[in-house]
C-alpha cells in the first residue's frame, strides 16, 4: 500500500518538474520580466521557478528513497 503511495507522489512530482521546465521559459518570454519593477511576469516566472526549486530536489530525494527501500527489502 505505501509503494503504491510512493509511486504516486513520484509521477506527481515529475509532472510537477516538466510542467515547470515548458512553463517558465514559456512565461519568461511571453510575459514581461524586468528586475527593476514588479509585474506579473516576474511574479509568475519566479513562482514557477520556485517551485521547480522544492519540487526537483523532493523527486530526487522520493527516487532515492525508492531504490533504498528496495535495497532493504531484497536483503530481509
Amino acid at each position: 500500500m505505501a509503494d503504491a503511495r510512493r509511486v504516486d507522489s513520484t509521477h506527481g512530482l515529475l509532472a510537477v518538474v516538466l510542467l515547470v521546465a515548458v512553463l517558465t521559459p514559456l512565461a519568461a518570454t511571453k510575459l514581461t520580466v524586468t528586475p527593476h519593477r514588479v509585474t506579473v511576469g516576474t511574479i509568475v516566472v519566479g513562482s514557477l521557478l520556485l517551485l521547480g526549486s522544492l519540487a526537483l530536489p523532493a523527486l530526487i530525494i522520493s527516487e532515492w528513497d525508492d531504490t533504498g527501500s528496495e535495497t532493504d527489502r531484497n536483503r530481509t
